[in-house]
């Protein structure tokens, strides 16, 4: 049985649909689920201009479960006034068929929507 190769780099992206711009200074956590059941952090960071964490695991990591929090409720209340989403949370399965996740996020003020982007 061979190792699957390590995943070099997990980015997001956040924008914000109500505006239609991006969503700039969204701090993200990414942690791996351990054996366990225990959560540990492996990265994190905070959007720029174009809404992006370009990177945001810290090092490569093997494939597994992950879960990305990104903190948005300080971003919603200045760019919308109102926060019913103060957390936005991605649980997600990463084979390791590639070297690059990509993680787009679609976000309103009262919707979001996530999915695996190039």
């Amino acid at each position: 049985m061979s190792e699957s190769p390590l995943i070099e780099r997990i980015s997001t992206h956040i924008l914000n649909t109500t505006l239609g711009v991006p969503a700039l200074g969204v701090p993200g956590v990414i942690e791996r689920l351990e054996t366990g059941g225990r959560w540990l952090k492996v990265g994190a960071g905070t959007t720029d201009v174009d809404g992006r964490i370009g990177h945001i695991n810290g090092l490569p990591v093997a494939p597994g479960d992950f879960r990305i929090t990104l903190d948005t409720a300080d971003y919603f209340q200045a760019a919308l006034g109102v926060v019913f989403y103060p957390q936005i949370v991605l649980t997600i399965r990463l084979d390791g068929a590639r070297p690059h996740y990509h993680l787009p996020v679609l976000a309103g003020t009262y919707s979001y929507a996530t999915y695996l982007g190039s």
